[in-house]
């Protein structure tokens, strides 16, 4: 469970240019994030819950699932065991299909089983494929948006303004976590004001900039923290190295996570 509203956390490394995920996982994301992304989720076996936005879809053996960019997302196994296929496809990926429809989106419950079936097996030949050739990940990826939108056509997309300044805001956090940054800095050099940024960061994200600020501080450190033996640094070493400005701070951070049941 999160606490961070329906919109939970951003996941920058699903937006890394090129990157493309595909696996069959008997585990899925059980906690709220998003990216600029697309999701696709097939279940093969089993029954999970989809938690999309501010709604919850239940889906079974056959059934797809669509998160569109921005789109909070998370999962809760219902069965005891599933067997899905999990494609995340960054924006390389989706050039064709942003070019045709910029103003449209598939839907997000995809429930036609005996249709879907021509649908999942491309995307298990995909799978199979398992490969890092770029040109035939575009054909994939292009053949299995196109038969969905074949079968279940499109719908109209929100329009995206917040979004893309929520993003960029959270992008200059993820890259100058570090650095004793303040809301005030990066809403001046997107040249709006602090107010309105702050209302936009807390409309996408759920909670406030510091706070997030401070999620993102944390997470890197728990990451650091994990393997300091190996890095030869101290604890107070990584606190500062992950932004923190005292190790008080870093501890108050870190029992507010606990408080709110944030896992990474």
């Amino acid at each position: 469970k999160t606490t961070m509203s329906k919109f939970g956390h951003y996941q920058p490394e699903a937006d890394t240019a090129s990157k493309i995920y595909i696996k069959q996982d008997p585990r899925l994301a059980d906690v709220g994030h998003f990216h600029e992304a697309v999701e696709i989720v097939a279940v093969l076996e089993g029954e999970i819950e989809a938690f999309h936005m501010d709604k919850s879809i239940r889906l079974s053996e056959g059934e797809i699932f669509f998160a569109d960019s921005f789109e909070c997302h998370y999962y809760r196994k219902i069965s005891d065991e599933i067997k899905a296929i999990i494609i995340v496809l960054s924006n390389d990926y989706l050039r064709v299909y942003r070019d045709m429809y910029a103003d449209k989106k598939l839907p997000s419950h995809l429930n036609d089983i005996e249709k879907n079936k021509s649908v999942i097996r491309y995307m298990e030949s995909w799978l199979n494929d398992n490969t890092d050739d770029f040109m035939l990940n575009i054909g994939y990826s292009n053949i299995v948006l196109s038969k969905l939108i074949e079968i279940y056509g499109l719908e109209k997309r929100e329009k995206k303004k917040d979004k893309d300044i929520g993003v960029k805001l959270l992008e200059f956090i993820h890259e100058h976590y570090v650095d004793d940054i303040s809301l005030k800095d990066v809403s001046k050099q997107l040249g709006y004001t602090k107010e309105y940024c702050s209302k936009i960061f807390s409309k996408v994200v759920g909670i406030n900039f510091r706070e997030y600020l401070n999620f993102v501080r944390y997470k890197k450190a728990c990451e650091y923290l994990s393997v300091k033996n190996e890095l030869r640094m101290s604890t107070s070493e990584i606190i500062y190295k992950c932004g923190f400005n005292s190790s008080a701070t870093f501890y108050r951070v870190a029992k507010e996570q606990k408080i709110k049941n944030i896992n990474f």
